[in-house]
């Protein structure tokens, strides 16, 4: 079941997120690190916020998945064309549970979501060594923008 995020998730959507960081940790363990502390109040902020908005999926009465998304503008700078936008902050769904189709309901969330706030698109960063979730974002329509290119100096 998909449904918007509630306070009574938080502790839930901590543990999703413990699980989240500790895979990113895997794949780029120069840039991130599993979270061993408690960022209850990071999500609660974002449940507060009207611009902003946090899906989750939901099975026999545990989360399996979540998605966070927050709508956000181009600054006024002569530069850029000016856009309103929706960023796709977060998503993640428990390794038992993909392949079920949950992050392809969390995706239509987010699109319905940033729809009807009238963005003109949705943005995300996603780890170049995150295959799955490339193939993911990039079934679900996605493109890519920019690159971020790094060279180790050690």
């Amino acid at each position: 079941m998909l449904r918007e995020g509630q306070f009574v998730d938080l502790p839930a959507i901590v543990n999703l997120y413990r699980q989240l960081t500790t895979e990113m940790a895997t794949l780029a363990p120069d840039t991130y690190r599993p979270l061993t502390t408690d960022n209850r109040q990071y999500f609660a902020d974002y449940l507060q916020n009207d611009l902003a908005r946090l899906f989750v999926t939901e099975s026999n009465g545990k989360l399996t998945g979540f998605a966070l998304v927050v709508l956000a503008q181009t600054g006024a700078s002569p530069e850029f064309v000016p856009q309103h936008f929706a960023q796709l902050i977060d998503l993640f769904v428990i390794r038992d549970q993909r392949h079920r189709g949950l992050a392809k309901q969390l995706m239509a969330a987010v699109e319905s979501f940033a729809k009807s706030h009238q963005a003109a698109f949705i943005q995300l960063n996603v780890l170049s060594a995150n295959k799955t979730a490339r193939e993911v974002y990039v079934k679900a329509g996605f493109q890519p923008v920019n690159l971020i290119l790094q060279k180790p100096l050690n």
